[in-house]
């Protein structure tokens, strides 16, 4: 499934290289496919693999938003992650890519918070 951590001001995206630069050092066995994606919904690309589960991101060029193709408990610690990269005056909505869910990311939730977000949908 596809979950994504969105925003909507897109004057305070986060940058591509303070992307990069956070996945690298937070999450250095990921592997960066793409810095400089050729279609603005796919921009920085990377694959993280932890035991059985896979996860595949991207970010939106704008900066405003990371996809997250995985299993619900990674994509909560890259969406909590994310979150962190964010500005803390600004609202970041965890969602589904059909909007079956959503609600608000606060800063100092753990993951089961984050996935209780899906669940209680």
């Amino acid at each position: 499934m596809t979950y994504l951590a969105v925003f909507e001001d897109q004057s305070r995206g986060v940058e591509r290289s303070a992307l990069i630069a956070a996945l690298e050092r937070d999450w250095p066995s990921a592997e960066i496919r793409e810095r400089r994606g050729t279609q603005e919904s796919r921009d920085v690309v990377w694959v993280y693999v932890e035991g059985d589960g896979e996860l595949e991101g991207y970010s939106h060029a704008d900066g405003t938003c990371i996809y997250l193709d995985s299993p619900l408990d990674l994509a909560a610690r890259f969406a909590l992650w994310f979150r962190g990269l964010v500005p803390p005056d600004v609202e970041l909505v965890f969602c589904d890519d059909s909007y079956s869910f959503s609600g608000f990311i606060e800063i100092g939730m753990d993951a089961d918070s984050v996935m209780n977000i899906a669940a209680d949908a």
